[in-house]
């Protein structure tokens, strides 16, 4: 399977050698350091990557105008949901998607291209336009209306999510955005929003430079301008987990967290400021090089945003990850966004150096539930996850799911020990399947197919060059337009081509 995973550091693993040359020389720590960390309104108005100080001093008007999606006013609970996990629904609307537990409020689908090609009405997202992965059939749209449909009926919103890893290794990506295509996309399935999951080349190594603040800060701006709050969309992104504080390139020093406090807030010296893989210290979160990436898009696009759902994983070691919580909510009380901790199930792709245990989680939401150090309990901050589908590699049955089921427990008020002691209610959850008006046009299922593929239906064509199908316990993928009753294994020199076998 292609990795989506989002990684601040993902090199560093494989770089672990060079630790104690980053010890010996501060400048080529810092050179090495940065290789390894995983719409404008005028060029004026950009803020500058650079080595300088973004002062709060400058911020003179900010639009704190409340979001009008009733979702935001309770504590977020959000999960990842790969497109590519998801099979047809059943006959009765059941999928492992549409009976996901209410524990989650919020689901961020992933990942669909920035650049989609959609035309209004069509309900074609076939991965060549959209970069989804699920019901890759003509008007296979009508199938995920149906799908967002239940889950909204049933109290959870769904969200378009952006790019990913994957999506953002191309430029064209970046360049060829139709914000209405995305938009049309939205309001015909019922997202409730889109999530942009900037992760420049693959990383977050390089997202706080002056183009890649420049492209992030274009995206929610634009985004915002069709999709406003008072329509009740929802703008989200999500950044890597040490973005709100200062770093290097990226300061703000009005901010407790600045660069130039760095020792005062950790208690730590400057000798650890590159071990991002020891276990006792936190100062190397001022480190990466993506360390301070959101300062500068925030104080350009805050007051745009909703949710930011910042990806505390994948960035080492350190122990004290409240401090990423405390540094974006400085900018939320300013600016009037929500926030999402993002954690992980175990265990993290890169190391890993750091585990989220069920405890860590119960402890966090607790954390979050009372304000942290800026004091914004009541403001409806949460718990984010990647991804709803995992499962602990630590031999226990905890899923994303039975992590964000705690978090939610004591986000509203629960003690730690009962959370924990109640991970697993959720499974008593019968979810309550509506019928109206979630399936509006009765939609084709051509059957549950297998190894997440669609079985191949005989009664409808496959235009779109590319599109699995599953067929006699294989996988079939189509060289070109294929009519209906064109059966794989027909011809050997037809329009189907052997992709492999499929058991399941």
């Amino acid at each position: 399977m292609k990795q989506h995973l989002s990684t601040d550091d993902k090199n560093l693993s494989s770089g672990k050698k060079l630790y104690n040359f980053f010890k010996k020389s501060t400048a080529a720590g810092l050179f090495l350091l940065t290789a390894f960390s995983s719409c404008k309104k005028s060029e004026n108005e950009i803020p500058q990557s650079g080595n300088q100080s973004l002062s709060n001093s400058k911020i003179t008007q900010v639009n704190l105008e409340r979001n009008a999606n009733p979702s935001l006013s309770k504590p977020i609970t959000i999960g990842y949901y790969p497109s590519w996990t998801e099979g047809w629904l059943n006959e009765d609307g059941k999928s492992a998607f549409t009976t996901l537990p209410t524990a989650v409020t919020h689901v961020f689908f992933a990942f669909a291209k920035p650049n989609l090609k959609y035309i209004k009405g069509s309900y074609d997202i076939s991965t060549a336009n959209t970069g989804l992965e699920c019901y890759q059939a003509t008007q296979g749209g009508l199938m995920l209306k149906r799908a967002v449909g239940i889950l909204k009926q049933r109290g959870i919103t769904v969200i378009l999510s952006l790019g990913g890893e994957t999506y953002w290794r191309a430029q064209e990506n970046f360049n060829d955005i139709n914000y209405q295509q995305i938009k049309d996309l939205v309001d015909d399935i019922g997202f409730g929003g889109i999530d942009w999951d900037f992760e420049p080349n693959g990383s977050f190594s390089e997202s706080g430079n002056a183009a890649n603040v420049a492209y992030l800060t274009r995206f929610i701006t634009e985004s915002r301008k069709l999709m406003p709050k008072s329509a009740g969309y929802i703008i989200a992104t999500a950044p890597v987990g040490s973005g709100a504080m200062g770093g290097l390139n990226n300061d703000d020093a009005a901010s407790p967290f600045a660069y130039s406090k760095r020792n005062t807030v950790t208690g730590e010296s400057d000798s650890y400021l590159y071990s991002a893989t020891d276990g006792t210290k936190s100062i190397s979160l001022f480190g990466f090089s993506s360390t301070g990436a959101m300062i500068p898009v925030i104080k350009a696009a805050g007051d745009k945003l909703d949710i930011i759902a910042y990806q505390a994983y994948n960035i080492g070691a350190a122990p004290n990850r409240k401090l990423m919580y405390d540094s974006y909510a400085y900018y939320a009380n300013i600016y009037g966004f929500q926030l999402a901790h993002g954690t992980h199930v175990p265990n993290e792709p890169w190391g890993p150096y750091f585990e989220h245990t069920p405890q860590f989680e119960a402890d966090l939401a607790k954390y979050i539930h009372d304000g942290g150090t800026q004091s914004r309990a009541g403001k409806n901050d949460g718990i984010m996850i990647w991804n709803l589908n995992l499962l602990s590699a630590k031999g226990t049955n905890y899923t994303g799911v039975t992590y964000l089921n705690v978090a939610k427990k004591v986000l509203n008020g629960q003690t730690t020990t009962a959370a924990l002691a109640n991970a697993f209610d959720y499974k008593n959850e019968i979810p309550v399947i509506p019928t109206d008006p979630t399936n509006p046009t009765n939609p084709t299922n051509p059957g549950t197919g297998g190894c997440g593929i669609a079985a191949y239906n005989a009664a409808i064509p496959y235009p779109t060059t590319g599109t699995k199908v599953f067929y006699n316990k294989k996988i079939y993928k189509n060289k070109w337009y294929v009519n209906p009753n064109e059966l794989p294994e027909a011809n050997q020199w037809g329009p189907w081509e052997f992709v492999e076998n499929c058991a399941s």
